[in-house]
């Protein structure tokens, strides 16, 4: 048995919706391990000056609290 989390996460880039997720899931790693699973919940961009400015992304993110194997109560 292990027990997982989840986590939502908000990220932007000026460049594209990828580029968003892929700075979440970067920023996401330097503290979260085991990241199991990632849903994109939302897709948003601000605009200014008639345009696009921002590409923001949410991401739902599963992953282990506990490591299969490496749980010890």
């Amino acid at each position: 048995m292990w027990i997982s989390k989840i986590s939502e996460i908000i990220g932007s880039s000026p460049e594209s919706f990828e580029a968003a997720a892929a700075e979440v899931v970067t920023r996401a790693n330097r503290t979260l391990r085991g990241i199991t699973e990632i849903e994109v919940i939302d897709k948003r961009v601000k605009v200014e000056n008639d345009r696009i400015a921002e590409y923001r992304v949410r991401l739902r993110l599963s992953f282990d609290v506990a490591p299969r194997g490496d749980i010890h109560w």
